[in-house]
């Protein structure tokens, strides 16, 4: 009796089944992330590394590295993102959206973000390619430094919208 209804109960299990953690992606990830040279910790969640740079006139950005890598069909990604605007209580309004998002950059995208907590942000990001990073990643290596690059081009991007956006208020 129960023969129609396992196909539907299986596909249930699925979508409700926790997603499955790639502990070796986050570790050639974390290997990859100390070939770079830059300094990095994990951040308090666990989610991600933080790279933090120091600008001129005492100002911060902390980068964000995604540790669990994202599956689209033979890719692995991890997120590199940082935060460009943030209110505790409101969404931005249309006008500062517009500014912020009809911007056009190389590589990465502007998105909007409300953490648990209720917090907007609006921060900037790119797809890291880690699909053929090795077990243990040496400096020098391509991929490392294509992720040490993708690190430094949000930073950039980041730090000057961050300016635009904030003026001399920096978010840290």
């Amino acid at each position: 009796m129960l023969t129609p209804f396992l196909p539907a109960l299986a596909a249930f299990v699925l979508c409700v089944a926790p997603p499955q953690v790639d502990e070796a992606g986050k570790a050639r990830l974390k290997s990859a992330l100390d070939a770079t040279g830059l300094k990095h910790e994990a951040s308090p969640s666990g989610l991600s590394y933080t790279v933090l740079f120091d600008h001129p006139d005492k100002r911060q950005q902390k980068i964000f590295v995604g540790t669990a890598p994202t599956k689209v069909g033979g890719l692995l990604t991890h997120l590199v993102y940082t935060t460009v605007w943030i209110n505790a209580t409101a969404p931005p309004d249309d006008a500062l959206l517009r500014k912020v998002l009809l911007q056009s950059k190389k590589l990465g995208q502007f998105y909007l973000f409300k953490d648990t907590k209720g917090t907007w942000a609006l921060r900037f990001g790119a797809h890291f390619d880690a699909t053929g990073l090795k077990d243990i990643s040496e400096k020098g290596d391509t991929l490392a430094t294509t992720l040490k690059d993708l690190i430094f081009f949000v930073n950039a991007v980041g730090e000057e919208t961050d300016k635009m956006l904030n003026g001399e208020k920096d978010i840290k």
